[in-house]
């Protein structure tokens, strides 16, 4: 399983919002082992002046209910940027 999330925020916002996403990760990474992780960003602000960024995980096909759910928890914690959109992709076989 590869689990994409994206939203969108003002950019002013971004130096706070890549902190508080950091520090997700990390603490992600101690509760599921193997776990990957990215964050990407769309090249320019959209016309109003906000950011997309995508977090993207790989690494939890046997845990991936339990992952969403922390994931989803954890960034309510943090006060990240709402809504949060998921998408799940999996390997063609």
């Amino acid at each position: 399983m590869t689990l994409y999330v994206y939203f969108k925020f003002i950019v002013s916002d971004h130096p706070m919002t890549l902190k508080l996403i950091k520090g997700m990760q990390e603490q992600l990474m101690q509760e599921y082992p193997g776990l990957e992780y990215d964050l990407l960003k769309r090249p320019n602000p959209d016309e109003d002046g906000k950011e997309t960024w995508m977090e993207i995980y790989r690494g939890v096909t046997s845990q991936s209910s339990l992952f969403m759910e922390r994931l989803s928890e954890l960034a309510l914690k943090n006060d990240l940027p709402q809504p949060r959109r998921n998408e799940v992709f999996i390997p063609i076989e």
